[in-house]
């Protein structure tokens, strides 16, 4: 058993206030910056990158100019997220996350098919 400050308050009987809760990784992410993914125009993680951040779920981010129908690879650095393959949200899509995950190389279908992604968990 710890004591804080040698206080004598027990670490294993400390109640969560009922203003409080607990948070989910996707939540914490959420708080410190929202979900952020990276995404590549070459396979492995190279070429040019787009740093995205959003701040709420169900935020969505059309892809434009050398970006749109050219991404290979990325990277989830917190939250979950959509990638679909038509600039409206429709057509072909891929989840991926929710917590850092890399995805070095996309299948055929969607290599070089992304035009929307969407934030689901930020």
């Amino acid at each position: 058993m710890s004591n804080i400050n040698n206080h004598g308050v027990s670490m294993n009987n400390i109640e969560l206030s009922p203003h409080l809760q607990e948070l989910t990784c996707e939540q914490a992410a959420a708080i410190q910056g929202g979900a952020k993914i990276q995404l590549f125009l070459g396979a492995n993680f190279t070429g040019k990158s787009l740093l995205l951040t959003i701040n709420k779920a169900g935020l969505s981010k059309k892809l434009t100019g050398q970006f749109n129908n050219s991404i290979s690879s990325a990277k989830v650095l917190s939250g979950r997220w959509v990638l679909n393959t038509n600039g409206d949200g429709s057509g072909l899509f891929v989840e991926i996350g929710p917590r850092k995950a890399q995805y070095p190389r996309f299948t055929k279908v969607l290599n070089n098919t992304i035009s929307f992604v969407k934030a689901t968990v930020a």
